[in-house]
């Protein structure tokens, strides 16, 4: 009888022990294994759970761990030398909003400790991403430099080499410094005349004023409410930094502009900072840099502009992408063959209204390739396009109205778009050019045709003219690449060193919010060089 009771008792412990090791093995979470452990701690079997399950540590706590420091970036008077690198980098990219760092309380050095390191290991992250090979963890990089007290040093490497980015944070400094003081409320349905003395006035000028668009030496006591010549050309250099018609008048979007408070411009300038830390962290020595927003080209060397001209981009419907790349080859006389939406939204309505009209603009119906193709004319009016589009493919041939024009510049994507040349040279004279189908057309393509080709040994400018002077297609590889950042700034310092801003035109700075920054921006459509299949 007590044979058999302790055989029971022990086959119990057997039972019991399986179980648990059953529930230890499996791929549950830590709370759920802490609740499975405490429902089973019964009578004496207790003894069987004596091992402690180990805490998941933050990576946050981790480092802190691993350093043995109360603190990575405070110090009882607050924050230390590399803390406050740290801390204005991080809060000059909109990671938080910590103002006044003398402001920080006993209380909450853990948690603001907790947040610079953080946004140190996002940065470190992003890095990463941006073509650095991640040999190690994000953490581990972090902890290695602070052990080695050289976090200073794997900060500065984060930056990118961007003189933009130097000239931002001044901007946000001098913009932090402006919202201390409350902004004039201005009157919109207010039109002054020249030479009209109003309460008005003076508000519009001290706008102008703490902006540096208006000189306070031309700030007289006496003309403080009079809206002269002087206020009208200081409007103008206010009108051309935020891109806008530069007529001196006080219109609608003029009043908006001065309206927009200082804490807003903020904001909008920590978005545009962070989005240079997206791209590679160091420029090569010539590059092509598009600014969407802006409508501007220009082509960089040392970081000096040496080529700059006005472009068009795409419309909202069909947006232009952020894209890092290069320009591989050149196409003179190129032809052209529309997308299908292009095709079934513009051209086919076109040849219903008018079945001539993609005849005289030489689109021809193709099929086969090179030697083996054949082409058919547009030039029946009750021709079913739809159908034969299932065999044939719609292409302009080149000429004068060839909607790429002369050049076709290409660069390796996945968004199926380039940059070219166009016919229509009157839309370069709009402030707004956003009316493209995604592709990037060149005010003056032949200039950025000349300047690759000063780069080729096999080719030279008289070739060029030559092969366009034939009408015939040509192709050029470069080997020498020109690298191509496709970029969206709404707020930049030109070379002047004048801040400019432009409209937010496919409304992506709104998508953006302060912490939400460095998961959103990361998941655009940038693209590494790495990336592509040249």
């Amino acid at each position: 009888m007590l044979h058999d009771l302790l055989l029971t008792k022990a086959n119990a412990h057997s039972v019991i022990y399986l179980i648990i090791c059953f529930f230890l093995s499996a791929p549950i979470t830590l709370s759920a294994q802490q609740k499975l452990l405490s429902n089973h701690q019964i009578g004496n079997e207790s003894d069987l759970l004596s091992e402690p399950v180990e805490k998941i540590l933050t990576p946050y706590q981790d480092i802190l761990k691993q350093s043995e420091k109360e603190y990575l970036w405070l110090e009882p008077g607050g924050l230390t030398l590399s803390g406050r690198t740290l801390h204005w980098l991080l809060a000059d990219l909109g990671w938080h909003d910590v103002g006044n760092i003398n402001e920080l309380s006993i209380d909450n050095y853990q948690q603001h400790d907790r947040i610079l390191t953080d946004g140190f290991l996002e940065l470190i992250k992003l890095d990463n991403q941006n073509g650095r090979s991640p040999l190690s963890s994000a953490e581990s990089v972090l902890a290695n430099a602070i052990n080695a007290d050289s976090t200073d040093q794997l900060l500065f490497s984060l930056i990118p080499e961007y003189d933009q980015i130097s000239q931002l944070r001044k901007a946000i400094s001098r913009y932090r410094f402006l919202s201390a003081y409350p902004w004039p409320i201005l009157d919109l349905n207010f039109k002054p005349k020249l030479g009209q003395s109003h309460q008005q006035v003076k508000g519009i000028r001290e706008i102008l004023v703490r902006l540096g668009d208006l000189p306070q030496r031309a700030q007289k006591k006496y003309r403080l409410g009079v809206f002269d010549s002087v206020v009208v050309a200081a409007l103008k250099k206010f009108q051309q930094r935020h891109g806008l018609v530069a007529d001196g008048e006080l219109g609608p979007n003029t009043y908006m502009a001065l309206q927009v408070p200082p804490k807003q411009r903020i904001k909008q300038l920590q978005v545009n900072l962070w989005r240079w830390f997206t791209l590679p962290n160091r420029p090569p020595d010539k590059y092509l840099l598009v600014n969407i927003p802006s409508y501007q080209l220009s082509v960089m060397e040392v970081g000096k502009q040496v080529l700059q001209m006005k472009i068009i981009v795409g419309n909202i419907e069909n947006q232009t992408p952020q894209i890092v790349t290069e320009i591989d080859r050149l196409t003179l006389n190129p032809s052209w063959t529309p997308t299908y939406n292009i095709i079934n939204n513009e051209l086919i309505p076109e040849y219903k209204k008018d079945f001539l009209s993609l005849k005289r603009k030489n689109f021809q119906l193709v099929k086969g390739y090179w030697n083996n193709s054949q082409s058919r004319e547009i030039d029946h009016p009750n021709l079913n396009l739809p159908e034969l589009l299932q065999s044939y493919r719609l292409v302009q041939a080149p000429g004068d109205n060839n909607a790429l024009g002369y050049y076709r510049f290409n660069i390796p994507n996945r968004h199926s778009i380039y940059l070219h040349d166009t016919p229509v040279k009157s839309l370069f004279k709009q402030p707004l050019r956003a009316f493209s189908h995604g592709c990037i057309r060149l005010e003056n393509a032949n200039l950025l045709a000349k300047y690759l080709l000063t780069f080729e040994a096999s080719y030279d400018e008289n070739e060029m003219f030559s092969a366009l002077k034939s009408g015939k297609t040509t192709h050029l590889r470069l080997t020498n690449p020109l690298p191509v950042y496709i970029t969206y700034q709404t707020a930049w310092i030109d070379e002047q060193g004048k801040l400019r801003f432009s409209a937010d035109i496919y409304s992506l700075d709104k998508k953006i919010i302060n912490l939400a920054q460095f998961q959103t921006i990361v998941s655009n459509s940038v693209i590494t060089h790495s990336d592509n299949s040249f």
